[in-house]
């Protein structure tokens, strides 16, 4: 009897191993779900040139030629500079710009000589929201504006007389970028922007057009 139970105790280990070594229990595979990809084109730095007209309305006064009004308008080139973080279909950024210029107002004082007044540089610091259409970003934009304001009279005595001052105001405006190359962007930009000299000599209220290609350093 003992030698019975014996044998039977090692029948039945010996089926269950024979049973495990035939059917091995694998773990279920693990199937991965769909990669989405969150990134926007605009995420990142970028940097780019720009070029422009620009038009308004300014006051200047001096010594000699007392206060001045008159339409002003010109050229302007420069750069840019921002950054872009885009979430759930938004671009939140900052760019800052600056740009040479020559938005003036020209005229000829009676007894004096040749004038001309106007907006000689300027750029701002905005913060700028838009709207994430793959490749195309409508946005707004705001922030602080700076600018050298100056005149320049060539006198009828011979001598030129001239001052330039810089000064402090705000800007707001609209754009729409594109995306024209992989790591390439487009900007046609208008904005208006206000400054005054920091001694009130002289101010100015201008709208500006540009045009800014942008390289993008993470598109």
């Amino acid at each position: 009897m003992k030698t019975l139970f014996a044998v039977s105790v090692f029948a039945i280990g010996a089926a269950a191993g024979q049973a495990y070594a035939a059917d091995p229990i694998m773990p279920a595979p693990i199937v991965p779900g769909p990669v989405v990809d969150s990134s926007s084109v605009w995420d990142g730095f970028y940097a780019g040139l720009n070029a422009g007209y620009g038009w308004g309305e300014g006051t200047f006064h001096s010594a000699i030629t007392g206060e001045v009004e008159g339409d002003i308008e010109g050229w302007l080139g420069g750069a840019q500079v921002g950054y872009n973080f885009a979430n759930g279909g938004i671009v939140f950024g900052i760019e800052g710009d600056i740009q040479a210029a020559n938005i003036v107002y020209e005229e000829t004082l009676a007894g004096i000589g040749d004038g001309e007044a106007g907006i000689q540089s300027f750029g701002s610091v905005r913060a700028r929201i838009g709207a994430d259409l793959d490749t195309f970003m409508p946005y707004l934009t705001a922030g602080v504006a700076f600018g050298q304001v100056g005149y320049d009279i060539d006198t009828v005595a011979g001598p030129s007389i001239s001052d330039e001052e810089w000064g402090w105001g705000w800007a707001a405006g609209a754009g729409v970028e594109a995306m024209v190359f992989e790591k390439a962007s487009s900007t046609l930009s208008t904005s208006t922007s206000s400054s005054t000299t920091l001694s009130s000599t002289s101010s100015g209220l201008i709208s500006v057009l540009m045009l800014m290609p942008t390289l993008l350093a993470s598109a």
